[in-house]
């Protein structure tokens, strides 16, 4: 699967991370990123695809927010 915009939050310009999915998070599902030792866990809150210029080439972007 291609590479997958993650933005934490509120955030629309730039993505906070680029991830390599296995498939696609859908919304309620709960996906982790593993920093310093530990992993941090975010909730999908928003899929959507994002066409970038005049092409055909489709972006899949997720939104997610933290959640303990």
């Amino acid at each position: 699967m291609p590479l997958v915009e993650v933005y934490i939050g509120e955030n629309e310009h730039k993505p906070d991370f680029v991830g390599d999915f296995d498939f696609l998070p859908r919304i309620g599902e709960y996906v982790s990123r593993e920093r310093n030792d530990y992993f941090i866990y975010y909730k999908v809150k928003e899929v959507w695809y994002r066409s970038k210029g005049e092409t055909d080439a489709y972006h899949t972007c997720l939104r997610v927010e933290p959640d303990d």
